[in-house]
């Protein structure tokens, strides 16, 4: 299989742990590219991505964020599902500094997050595969298909048309969520395509703070 892992990046900077991650990771014997992938804006990076696993013709696509620490069996685990979208997880840098919630979704993206215990609590009972509403996509996994079922740009920075926020909301996870993303709406459009998202509970990312913090 041949894979294509790309970094969005605005600069080309990626953090130290996301680099040594990226390099300890098992590849699974797979023909494995790795490259960072400038834009202007996240969207454009991911855009640019995902063009490049089309163009070139890779059977799945992994997005890492420059932030983000991968365990060392995330290809792996994410790989096992088959699945044309499967993601990791990590902590909420919104989430009011307690680091408790993950950017997985249940049902809707307004405060209905998957927090990380519950997440720890399904992989130790065995349930790896989770059918999510979407997600933060910091470690996810495509299908290059997926790209081919959706209209470009596959990925655009929206607003979803929300309430307005008020000044108790400055520092909350609920501003983020307001604002959308280009994250988020890929997820929106994927779901309106009938396309169904997934996440290992297995894969659980270290996102770096000030330093980088793990599910727990």
């Amino acid at each position: 299989m041949r894979i294509l892992i790309e970094v969005p990046t605005y600069d080309g900077r990626i953090s130290q742990a996301t680099s040594q991650s990226l390099w300890r990771l098992d590849r699974c014997g797979h023909e494995v590219d790795y490259k960072p992938r400038q834009g202007y804006g996240c969207a454009m990076a991911r855009n640019r991505i995902a063009a490049d696993a089309l163009n070139a013709h890779y059977d799945r696509v992994l997005m890492v964020d420059n932030d983000i620490e991968l365990p060392q069996d995330a290809l792996r685990n994410l790989l096992e599902h088959d699945q044309l979208i499967v993601m990791g997880y990590y902590l909420n840098r919104y989430a009011r500094g307690k680091h408790k919630f993950t950017t997985l979704y249940r049902t809707g993206f307004a405060w209905d997050m998957y927090a990380a215990d519950e997440l720890l609590k399904l992989r130790d009972e065995g349930e790896h595969l989770i059918r999510v509403k979407g997600g933060g996509m910091g470690c996810a996994l495509f299908d290059p298909a997926v790209f081919a079922m959706l209209d470009f740009p596959w990925f655009e920075w929206t607003d979803l048309g929300r309430t307005a926020l008020d000044e108790e909301d400055a520092y909350s996870c609920y501003d983020a969520f307001q604002s959308g993303g280009e994250d988020i709406n890929f997820c929106v459009r994927a779901a309106n395509h009938g396309i169904p998202i997934y996440a290992d509970t297995r894969v659980a990312c270290g996102h770096e703070f000030r330093e980088v913090k793990w599910p727990e």
